[in-house]
């Protein structure tokens, strides 16, 4: 089975990339235009924290004259994987590999213990913890979430609203939660118990998480059926655990079709979970990618996430003002009380926590 760090082999014949290129130097605006023209990415599709409109904006604030950065237009390419698999093509792939991608932020360590980051790091930076951003440069935080739990309540009119609701016998079968093998999404998921069931408030408890994941499993409290809007609108996989913004979005997107949605943050709280920007020292297009690590961390970049329900980073660190036009998305932020900014300067290991799912929470559950 595929753990966070072992990574799946995927190499690919070509050239070597732009690995010599100097990556600390600034960005060059006309080698960006050319390289605009066509590049790929990898778990950044439109409608994630909006990089859709995030890209066409780096083109648009940097004059680089694309016809737009749609997923399937001229320019961007995009390619859907967990972040233990965009850092395997980061790694492995020459040809085709994606210049930059997506990451849940634990990953982020992975990826430059791997060495695969370009070693660029936005002025801008400055302003993150060194928990929020790559110690030589290459992956920075993009926008913050939480897990919550979004329910159907066409199908279950009686939703769970803490965790300790999912444990009850009438969502047995019903909860979807991401793989946190080899998932940012399952990490969080992970690391969101970790605070919310830790006897020291303010603190991480791996111990408490398991104990209370390996109950849910014993439980049969997991829906293991593939989760999709298709399936959530059906009543076949009816709640789900993720980002407070990726299920503001699927909420949103079924209100039209007269399906019925809550979405809360669990009573017990959560963790403020960032997303990351990480961007491949191999790509053929460093200046772009410089110019996407710089456009993340600036006003204009840092908003468009908070167009879907995402806080940006420097929002929840006090350096940038929201409009309230654009909170109007969010969940309340009474929900927020029980959540705790992370308390470390890293994240725990991924590996540590795929090899405990594996070996303390999949064999409870038979």
């Amino acid at each position: 089975m595929l753990t966070a760090i072992s990574l799946p082999l995927a190499a690919c014949g070509g050239s070597a990339g732009s690995a010599a290129v100097d990556a600390s130097s600034p960005p060059d605006i006309n080698a960006a235009k050319e390289q605009a023209e066509q590049f790929r990415t990898a778990g950044m599709p439109d409608d994630w924290i909006n990089f859709g409109e995030f890209y066409q904006s780096v083109c648009d604030t940097y004059q680089l004259g694309c016809n737009g950065f749609a997923v399937q237009g001229v320019n961007r390419v995009d390619t859907d994987m967990s972040s233990a698999e965009e850092i395997a093509a980061f790694k492995n792939e020459t040809t085709n590999a994606p210049m930059c991608s997506d990451i849940g932020i634990a990953f982020g360590q992975v990826a430059e213990t791997e060495g695969v980051l370009l070693n660029y790091t936005p002025k801008s930076a400055a302003d993150l913890p060194a928990a929020y951003k790559a110690h030589d440069g290459g992956w920075v935080a993009t926008a913050v979430g939480v897990i919550s739990i979004m329910t159907n309540t066409d199908v279950v009119p009686n939703p769970p609203r803490s965790f300790a609701d999912l444990l009850k016998p009438e969502y047995k079968g019903k909860v979807s939660i991401s793989n946190p093998v080899t998932s940012g999404t399952g990490q969080a998921t992970v690391f969101s118990t970790a605070a919310a069931l830790s006897k020291n408030k303010g603190q991480f408890d791996l111990d408490a998480a398991m104990d209370y994941w390996a109950e849910f499993y014993k439980r049969g409290q997991r829906n293991e059926a593939e989760f999709s809007a298709a399936s959530f609108e059906r009543g076949e996989t009816p709640i789900r655990l993720a980002y407070d913004f990726v299920n503001i979005q699927a909420a949103n997107l079924v209100k039209d079709k007269g399906i019925h949605t809550e979405n809360v943050i669990p009573a017990e709280g959560g963790v403020w979970q960032p997303s990351a920007t990480m961007c491949n020292k191999k790509t053929e297009d460093p200046d772009l990618a410089k110019l996407v690590l710089d456009h993340t961390l600036s006003k204009e970049g840092q908003l468009t996430f908070a167009k879907v329900g995402a806080r940006p980073v420097l929002y929840t660190l006090g350096k940038l003002d929201v409009p309230a036009e654009l909170k109007a998305n969010w969940l309340p932020e009474s929900q927020y009380v029980n959540v705790i900014q992370y308390p470390d300067d890293s994240w725990p290991d991924p590996s540590v926590v795929a090899d405990r799912w594996e070996n303390d929470v999949l064999t409870a559950g038979g």
